[in-house]
C-alpha cells in the first residue's frame, strides 16, 4: 500500500505538469533568468571580451520573448538595459548607449505600472547625467520620476539628484537674485547657518492689480494678515516668513506707488523671522499662495474697478442694430482688444524633448510668433508675447504680464510628452481641479513641480478661483480644441482629439481674464514629433488656433449685440 501511494502521488504530480505546461515553463524561464544573471555577475568581475557580453544579452532576448507578459518580462528588459550599460562603458560603442535607453524606455512604455518602471526612468536621467554629460535633459528624467512615480523607491534619489542640479546650475542671465555674501561681510550668529535667506521683492502692477512674489532660498512657514486702514494708519497686509533671516544689504523698502500700493517693506521681525509688509492705498481683495522649485509666495492684490461711465454707452451699442455696433463694443472693451500669448518654456528650461535635439521651448517660440501674426491679421487686435526669445521667465510672471499688460484673452502655447511612444493627440486646458491622474501628470510637467506638491495646491485652489473665469475659458477651450482638431485632421492621419480637461497649471493661476494652455502634439511620439519638425505642421496649427480664437471672438461679439 505504501508503494502504490507514492506512485499514485507521483502520478498526480506528473499530471499536474503535464495538464499545466505553464507551471514547468514559467520555472523553466525563472531558471534561465537566474543563470544568466550569475552570467553577468561572472562578466562584471573578469576581463571579457565583448563577443560574451552580446552572447549574455542573446538570452535574455530569449527569455523576454518567452515571458513578456510574466514577472521576467520587465526583469528581462531590465537586465538587458543593464547589459548594453555595462558594454557601453567597457567598450565605448555609443551605440550600446543607445540601446541601453532604448530597453529602459520600453519597461516605462510597456511596463509603466510595474515595480522597476520608476528605476527605468531614474536609470536614464543617470546616463544623461553621467554618460551623455546632459544635465537637462537628466533633469528632466528625474522630474518625471517624482511626478509620475511620487510614491516610488526611486523618488527620494531622483529628488537629490535634481537638489544637486540645482545646485550646480549657473545662475540664468537677466534673473535677478539674492545679493552674494561674503564671510567678511557679516557675521553669521549661532543657528543663523540654518535659516533661509530672503531674496529680493519682484512685482507688477497696474491701477487695479499687483502681484508681489517673495522668494527664498528654501521653503519656509509663512503667515499672513490684513489689518484694515484706520483714521491715522493706512491699510497693511503683512507676511512673516518664519525660519528667515534678511541680508544686511537687502533693501528693506521697495516703492511701488501705483495707486493700490504704496511700497513693500522687509525687515527682521525677530531673530527667526523676516517680516514683509505692504502698504495699501485701495485694497478689495487679495490672494496669497505658495509655489516651489524655488519657493516663493504669490501674493495678487486688488483693488476697487472705478466706473467707467460707459454703462449706458454700452447697452447703447448692444441694442444698436448699425454696422458700427461692434466696434464701438471693441472700443468701449466689450470685445476682444488684446491677446496675450505664452511660449512654454524658454531659456534655462527647455520643455519637454524628443529624438535630435527637438524642444519644447523652440517649437512653442516659433507657434507664438506666427500665431501673433495671423490673429493680428484677422482680428486687427494687439497680440503681446511673455517671450519674444529664448529666455527664462518664472511661471508666476507669465499670469502677472497677463494681467498688468489688460489682456482679454491669455494662451499658453505647449507640446505635451507621455513615457509611453503611443500616446499622441491634442488636447486643451483650463485652470480647475485635476479630474484625471493623466492631467495631474501633465500639470506636474509642465509645472517642474510634483504631483505631491499640486495636491497640496489643489487644497487651495478652490479659493484662488472665485474670480477666475471658468465658464468662459472653458468656451474658449473648446472652439480651440474642436479647430485644432478638426481642422488638422483634415490634413493628418489619426489627429486624436484627447479633449478640454481641467488641471491645476500654474502659469494659469490668477489670470484675471479667459486662460487656456494648448498642447499642441506629442513630441514624444514619433509621428508628431516628424511633424513638428514641419514648417508646414506648424503653419496648419496657426491656422487651426487663429480659427478656434476667432469664433471664441465673435460669439462674444455677437453675444454683446444681442443683450
Amino acid at each position: 500500500m505504501k508503494y502504490l501511494s507514492t506512485r499514485f502521488i507521483l502520478l498526480l504530480l506528473l499530471t499536474a505538469f503535464i495538464t499545466h505546461p505553464a507551471v514547468g515553463h514559467s520555472a523553466s524561464v525563472a531558471a534561465d533568468y537566474n543563470r544568466s544573471k550569475g552570467i553577468y555577475r561572472q562578466l562584471k568581475s573578469g576581463k571579457t571580451g565583448r563577443n560574451e557580453w552580446l552572447r549574455l544579452a542573446g538570452r535574455f532576448k530569449k527569455i523576454y520573448r518567452r515571458s513578456r507578459d510574466r514577472d521576467q518580462g520587465p526583469d528581462s528588459l531590465f537586465m538587458l538595459a543593464r547589459v548594453y550599460h555595462d558594454m557601453y562603458r567597457r567598450f565605448k560603442n555609443p551605440l550600446d548607449l543607445g540601446e541601453s535607453i532604448a530597453y529602459y524606455e520600453d519597461i516605462i512604455t510597456f511596463y509603466s505600472n510595474n515595480r522597476l518602471a520608476d528605476d527605468a526612468l531614474f536609470s536614464i536621467g543617470r546616463i544623461y547625467l553621467d554618460d551623455k554629460k546632459d544635465p537637462d535633459s537628466a533633469r528632466r528624467r528625474f522630474t518625471q520620476v517624482l511626478s509620475l512615480y511620487s510614491d516610488g523607491d526611486m523618488a527620494p534619489a531622483a529628488a537629490g539628484q535634481l537638489e544637486k542640479l540645482r545646485r550646480n546650475q549657473d545662475t540664468p542671465r537677466g534673473i535677478q537674485t539674492a545679493p552674494t555674501i561674503e564671510p567678511g561681510n557679516m557675521k553669521i550668529k549661532k543657528g543663523e547657518a540654518t535659516l533661509a535667506v530672503l531674496h529680493p521683492l519682484r512685482y507688477w502692477s497696474t491701477k487695479n492689480y499687483t502681484r508681489v512674489v517673495i522668494e527664498t532660498d528654501r521653503k519656509v512657514e509663512y503667515r499672513d494678515r490684513m489689518l484694515p486702514r484706520t483714521k491715522t494708519k493706512p491699510g497693511r497686509l503683512f507676511v512673516d516668513l518664519i525660519g528667515c533671516r534678511m541680508p544686511p544689504e537687502f533693501t528693506d523698502v521697495v516703492p511701488i506707488d501705483d495707486g493700490l500700493l504704496r511700497r513693500a517693506r522687509s525687515g527682521q521681525f525677530n531673530r527667526d523671522t523676516v517680516r514683509v509688509v505692504l502698504d495699501a492705498v485701495s485694497i478689495s481683495d487679495y490672494k496669497i499662495f505658495s509655489l516651489d522649485n524655488p519657493f516663493r509666495v504669490v501674493i495678487d492684490v486688488k483693488g476697487e474697478k472705478k466706473d467707467t461711465g460707459n454703462s449706458n454707452l454700452a447697452r447703447t451699442a448692444a441694442t444698436n442694430g448699425s454696422p458700427d455696433s461692434l466696434s464701438l463694443l471693441r472700443q468701449l472693451g466689450l470685445g476682444v482688444k488684446k491677446i496675450v500669448i505664452d511660449p512654454g518654456h524658454g531659456g534655462r528650461d527647455p520643455g519637454a524633448r524628443g529624438r535630435g535635439g527637438l524642444k519644447e521651448k523652440d517649437i512653442t517660440l516659433k507657434v507664438a510668433k506666427k500665431l501673433a501674426i495671423k490673429l493680428r491679421q484677422e482680428l486687427g487686435c494687439k497680440v503681446i508675447l511673455t517671450r519674444n526669445r529664448d529666455v527664462f521667465i518664472p511661471l508666476e510672471e507669465r499670469t502677472a504680464i497677463a494681467n498688468t499688460t489688460g489682456g482679454d484673452l491669455f494662451i499658453s502655447i505647449h507640446v505635451n510628452a507621455a513615457p509611453t511612444k503611443r500616446a499622441r493627440g491634442i488636447e486643451t486646458y483650463v485652470l480647475d481641479l485635476a479630474r484625471s491622474k493623466e492631467s495631474m501628470q501633465v500639470a506636474a510637467r509642465e509645472n517642474a513641480s510634483t504631483t505631491k506638491q499640486l495636491s497640496d495646491l489643489q487644497t487651495i485652489l478652490m479659493d484662488l478661483m472665485q474670480h477666475t473665469k471658468v465658464n468662459e475659458s472653458v468656451k474658449l477651450a473648446e472652439y480651440v480644441q474642436e479647430s485644432m482638431v478638426k481642422g488638422l485632421g483634415r490634413k493628418y492621419k489619426k489627429v486624436v482629439n484627447l479633449g478640454v480637461k481641467r488641471a491645476p497649471f500654474i502659469v494659469l493661476i490668477g489670470a484675471e481674464m479667459p486662460a487656456i494652455l494648448a498642447e499642441i502634439s506629442f513630441i514624444s511620439n514619433p509621428t508628431e514629433a516628424r511633424r513638428l519638425r514641419s514648417k508646414a505642421y506648424i503653419n496648419s496649427v496657426c491656422d487651426q488656433l487663429t480659427t478656434g480664437i476667432s469664433r471664441y471672438v465673435n460669439d462674444l461679439n455677437l453675444a454683446g449685440l444681442r443683450q
